[in-house]
């Protein structure tokens, strides 16, 4: 029986950060990129349009940053999971991410060990913020 490939959504307003982690993820052989976006209102149009399994978002970003733009993909009916990234660990942003529909939080520091397995366990329906 076939694995079934992970389609995943990549949001960053920061290009370098976007290719890292396109590097990162685009490697596993389960986990296919069936986009990038590098702002909120750009993450909900191609969420509406390819549907992802899992996004993984930025949470600073210009015009509509990843925790709202989270809480309008669930508004619209998007059924993806939703891991969020920042530089810095806040409970306040965890908990209005979790308000938003977020199944994580990772730090983009931890994100070369953490990432992987945090899609693959979302996609799961394993992690619950």
């Amino acid at each position: 029986m076939a694995e079934h490939i992970i389609r995943v959504l990549l949001v960053d307003d920061h290009q370098v950060v976007l290719n890292s982690i396109q590097a990162l993820v685009g490697r596993e052989p389960d986990i296919e990129i069936v986009g990038t976006a590098v702002s909120g209102l750009e993450a909900i149009e191609l969420a509406e349009k390819e549907e992802p399994d899992v996004i993984v978002m930025d949470v600073s970003m210009p015009e509509l940053d990843g925790i709202r733009a989270a809480g309008e993909i669930k508004k619209r009916g998007v059924v993806s999971k939703i891991i969020m990234l920042s530089m810095h660990y806040s409970s306040a942003l965890v908990q209005q991410a979790r308000r938003n529909g977020a199944s994580a939080y990772i730090i983009k520091q931890q994100a070369s060990s953490e990432l992987v397995p945090a899609i693959r366990a979302a996609y799961a329906g394993a992690l619950s913020l």
